[in-house]
């Protein structure tokens, strides 16, 4: 999900997690093959990976092992610079988007990938979130995680509703399931800030902020958090406030999900990679997309670069690291790993079809939107306050403390511009 700041504290103890690296071969392996490591945050995909993924790239790839090294999500950040700054790092490289993976790139932990023909399988809008300050792409896209709208169809159907593709139909969907008092319109609760920005704000929000115009506006300095269109994302989400379930300020995450998967709320406003703890047992479950702000207004749909790969500057086997990378471009790396993980998108240009029938909805969300990452993650949160974490804060008071769209925005601009050089120009 976010992109974990990780403490300086952890580095000793994450250091031991990651310890091959940049070796010639495994201890003990065959002295025809080169053996790379690829680290990782992702723990949960271990065999995943040792039993599916990279089998698959062996078989076609006999004189090169991959071994997947990974390390608990807090503490990557973390151990990734201990063991790269200490020689011990990984071949390959698992890339967080924006702000962290650009210090990284400036303290040239990547090899360059200019020219290269695996860059082709990606949009230039695909690759950005890895690029450097030069403009040159350092990690290839894995995959990203898109943000929507989970449905109860029998609920719908039980009262009559139709899927709403307007922010008025939306509001007018939500009253309805108030007035019927059998259900919670919405299983959304504030005791985690984090999902009010990713699953709320920064999903409703681009059909005010004209995405990547309003997103770019903010970064180049030509916009403010306080210009109307800014104003009235945060509005819109402020009109959610009556249709939330009761005790909606201690609901956490998990609590939201249990709601929704329970059958006592109707929609559930969520990120894609929920999908296996929300479509559970018999309970009949749809998607649709982020509301437009008006009657025939632009769809967008918020697509999260989630992670990449790079191939360490430090790696012994720059060639066969750069072999295995140029495989995760293809349409088998990119079909196997997707359908392996229900609610993470192919972020190439040719088309991936989806074993997962939630999945498929969330991928066909995509067709005839404009696709924009979250608002907050690149170079606005790379300085103090950072921006997205003063998202979070000042969603979580307009939900507790009605604080004001207004005094929002007014607040996150205060911050921005106190440390933001492109918010400082007249």
């Amino acid at each position: 999900m976010r992109a974990f700041r990780a403490s300086v504290a952890l580095v000793a103890a994450a250091a031991v997690v990651l310890t091959s690296g940049c070796s010639p071969s495994a201890s003990g392996g065959d002295p025809g093959k080169v053996t790379l490591t690829l680290g990782s945050w992702r723990t949960e995909d271990l065999a995943m990976w040792q039993d599916e993924i990279l089998p698959a790239f062996e078989k076609t790839h006999p004189t090169i092992d991959v071994k997947f090294s990974p390390t608990n999500t807090n503490e990557y950040n973390a151990a990734i610079q201990s063991q790269v700054d200490g020689g011990t790092g990984p071949d390959l490289i698992t890339c967080r988007p924006y702000d962290v993976n650009r210090s990284w790139i400036k303290k040239g932990y990547f090899e360059k990938l200019d020219g290269k023909p695996m860059l082709d399988a990606f949009d230039p809008l695909a690759l950005d979130p890895w690029a450097g300050d030069d403009g040159s792409p350092y990690c290839l896209p894995t995959a990203a995680v898109l943000a929507g709208f989970f449905y109860n169809k029998d609920i719908f159907t039980e009262l009559n509703l139709q899927v709403p593709t307007t922010q008025d139909e939306f509001l007018s969907v939500l009253k309805a399931i108030k007035d019927n008092g059998k259900y919670a319109p919405l299983a959304v609760g504030s005791a985690e800030s984090w999902q009010l920005a990713y699953n709320g704000l920064y999903s409703i929000g681009p059909a005010y902020w004209k995405g990547e115009e309003g997103r770019q506006g903010l970064i180049k300095g030509t916009k403010k958090v306080t210009d109307p269109d800014f104003v009235a994302a945060f509005s819109a989400f402020d009109a959610w406030k009556p249709y939330l379930p009761k005790g909606s300020a201690s609901l956490k995450y998990s609590d939201m999900t249990q709601l929704f998967a329970l059958g006592k709320a109707a929609i559930l406003p969520d990120g894609s990679w929920d999908i296996n703890q929300v479509a559970v047992g018999n309970l009949n479950v749809g998607v649709f997309g982020p509301p437009a702000a008006t009657t025939g207004g632009e769809r967008y749909v918020q697509e999260m670069p989630d992670m990449a790969i790079g191939v360490s500057a430090a790696s012994k086997h720059k060639a066969e690291a750069e072999t295995f990378l140029a495989w995760t471009a293809t349409p088998e790396f990119l079909s196997l790993y997707v359908n392996k993980l229900p609610g993470f998108f192919s972020m190439g240009k040719e088309p991936v079809t989806y074993t997962n029938k939630l999945a498929q909805e969330f991928a066909d969300l995509k067709q005839g939107a404009k696709l924009t990452p979250r608002l907050g993650l690149d170079r606005l949160s790379a300085g103090t306050p950072p921006f997205d974490d003063e998202v979070w804060r000042v969603l979580q008071l307009m939900y507790t403390k009605d604080l004001s769209p207004q005094d929002a925005t007014a607040e996150l601009q205060k911050g921005l511009s106190a440390w933001y050089a492109p918010q400082q120009q007249k």
